[in-house]
């Protein structure tokens, strides 16, 4: 199957799309220039259509599964909490859900933040402005993830939505998400358990833990993906010796999953410490040198890139539970 991710960054939630669903990437849209670089560097021929806003959907290659983490921000309960409202950055759900109209994809995979659950949203679901209720009057009211799963039933897709840890999947520390996989329910009938991936990255059957199991130093092997190194020797790439206190066990878990962990710190040019890439790349379940080892994105991108992606391993623990609830429901499950 051929896939195609709006709000892309780095790439993480096409690594698992990619790894679940056994999917080609056939094109991005992300229109920030330091995720942009890590997207042609790993997948180098695939193109990056940009902003989503200015992209004829018509026009572009049609695709099997479309996914994207819509912008998070007014829906964080870090943020304002604007909601997912005309006027708000998160609304830019509205371009996908046109995307997915235009293009009717077999499958719609959605990524966001735990403010989904709460965040108050609008929505032309409703028979009037506020007729479902509104903050101000404490009734129950819309909230995104209702609007997004409303907005996605209305277009004739059937939904599962699953909250999952980081930390369910082995990653020390917690970062809560939200994921959503929806089916087309024109092409149920073409579906077949065998279309799912049989093999991760590495080549080892997909049940035997895919990206879970993958080392610190270990990279994608598909068609695109080419994954870098971080450099030896340099200062704060090796966390030997470093006193991880009360986070020595959640660190300990990962690292027997991904690998030794890099130092928390290294010296910035000037020689004063900061928080190593490195550690943020390896927390986010990410092949060393993924998001530090692309040419032309500094310090401070790498941090925001991975601040802002997705770990690959919790988007393929949630996506196969719903891909195998939708099986069950369908009466293909083995």
């Amino acid at each position: 199957m051929r896939a195609g991710e709006v709000c892309a960054g780095y790439g993480g939630l096409a690594l698992a799309i990619e790894e679940v669903f056994g999917a080609t990437t056939a094109w991005f849209s992300e229109f920030d220039a330091a995720p942009s670089k890590i997207l042609a560097h790993h997948w180098p021929g695939v193109p990056n259509h940009g902003d989503m806003t200015k992209i004829d959907w018509a026009a572009i290659e049609l695709v099997d599964i479309m996914s994207g983490g819509t912008p998070c921000q007014d829906l964080s309960t870090a943020g304002r909490r604007a909601g997912m409202n005309d006027g708000t950055r998160s609304n830019l759900w509205v371009t996908m859900r046109e995307a997915i109209a235009i293009q009717r994809p077999r499958f719609v995979a959605w990524e966001n933040v735990r403010g989904a659950f709460s965040a108050d949203a609008s929505s032309s679901l409703e028979q009037c402005p506020g007729c479902v209720g509104d903050a101000s009057d404490g009734r129950v009211f819309l909230r995104a993830l209702g609007r997004v799963l409303g907005d996605l039933s209305d277009l004739g897709y059937d939904c599962q939505w699953r909250g999952l840890r980081a930390s369910d999947v082995g990653a020390c520390h917690p970062r809560f998400r939200v994921f959503v996989l929806a089916a087309n329910r024109d092409h149920l009938g073409e579906y077949r358990p065998g279309q799912r991936a049989t093999e991760d990255w590495r080549g080892q059957p997909a049940n035997g833990g895919g990206a879970l199991a993958n080392t610190n130093n270990a990279g994608p092997q598909g068609q695109h993906h080419s994954a870098g190194t971080s450099p030896a020797g340099r200062y704060g790439h090796s966390s030997e010796g470093v006193n991880w206190g009360r986070y020595a066990g959640a660190v300990r878990r990962w690292e027997a999953l991904r690998g030794a962990a890099p130092s928390p710190v290294e010296l910035s040019p000037a020689g004063k410490p900061r928080l190593s890439a490195y550690f943020a790349e390896w927390m986010m379940g990410l092949p060393a040198g993924w998001v530090t080892g692309v040419p032309g994105v500094g310090w401070s991108e790498q941090l925001k890139a991975c601040g802002n992606g997705v770990v690959p391993q919790q988007a393929v623990a949630a996506l196969r539970d719903m891909l195998e609830a939708f099986e069950t429901s369908w009466g293909l499950a083995a």
